[in-house]
């Protein structure tokens, strides 16, 4: 579990250990440490290929705010939240800037 906070300043990338695969268009995830699997939707498929690398939240939203034309305050709030809870589950990890 994350000791701080992930905000819009956070570095974050996939765990090298996590586990993901494409099913029937969508993406799966394991959390090996807890035994649970998760289903992503399209924005969560394309949020999870999108840090593969590291790469700054802020970023990280604005380029989905201009790829979908979408809010750019709700984007924010809204990868802020899938990110702390991938965090809570080990799947995502913060990278020193």
């Amino acid at each position: 579990m994350a000791t701080n906070p992930i905000t819009a300043e956070t570095v974050v990338r996939q765990t090298s250990g996590a586990l993901a695969a494409e099913v029937a268009g969508e993406m799966v995830l394991m959390s090996v440490e807890q035994g649970q699997y998760y289903g992503f939707d399209d924005i969560a498929t394309e949020i999870w290929r999108r840090i593969e690398q590291p790469i700054v939240v802020r970023e990280l939203c604005a380029s989905l705010a201009t790829a979908y034309d979408g809010d750019p305050v709700a984007i924010e709030r809204d990868v802020l939240t899938l990110l702390d809870q991938l965090s809570e589950q080990n799947l995502v990890e913060t990278v020193p800037a």
